[in-house]
């Protein structure tokens, strides 16, 4: 932080020039360093080594979120490193009649309600699992088909849990209650 020395009031103009003149090169060094951090030309902050904030919000909050009280990501997020959850994870679930159109999954689990679910493509590797609501038995198909499985019928409360690669489903887990045919 800038040290500015002071003038006092029985200090002439004149006599003071020197000091004026010191505070003015000290603010200006000053203000040269937190412009090579950030620019305020492109608003861009760079060769930071530690940020400490209450909260950060990208691009508004419409990206990304942080905060103490929890973290929000928005935009799609791809993760290239090992991701390590270590106090568990929720997924989230809706329940639908009907399942969601080709590329239109948006959560992990879909509680069905209605007596079929025809499973449309997804984005490369995702993984879904579908349940069959309480008092419905579900018939399981996909528009692609499901790897070297035919028929998939879920009793109520039955799952079975489906992964989306190249160009068809392909069978991860299926709860005892589930009856798969090949």
């Amino acid at each position: 932080m800038a040290t500015i020395s002071l003038i006092q009031g029985t200090d002439s103009l004149s006599a003071s020039r020197v000091t004026l003149n010191d505070n003015f090169t000290v603010l200006n060094d000053e203000l040269g360093l937190v412009t090579g951090l950030l620019n305020p030309t492109t608003s861009t902050l760079s060769n930071v080594t530690l940020i400490d904030a209450s909260s950060i919000n990208i691009a508004g909050g419409s990206s990304a979120v942080f905060a103490s009280t929890g973290n929000t990501l928005v935009a799609d997020t791809d993760v290239d490193g090992l991701l390590k959850i270590n106090k568990g994870a929720a997924y989230d679930a809706e329940t639908v009649a009907a399942m969601p159109a080709a590329n239109a999954f948006e959560s992990s689990s879909y509680i069905v309600t209605a007596g079929s679910a025809n499973i449309e493509d997804a984005e490369q590797g995702q993984e879904i699992t579908v349940i069959a609501d309480a008092g419905v038995t579900v018939n399981v198909t996909a528009t692609s088909g499901i790897a070297g499985v035919s028929t998939i019928l879920l009793v109520p409360g039955a799952t079975v849990t489906l992964r989306f690669h190249g160009n068809v489903w392909y069978l991860i887990a299926a709860s005892p209650l589930a009856t798969v045919s090949a």
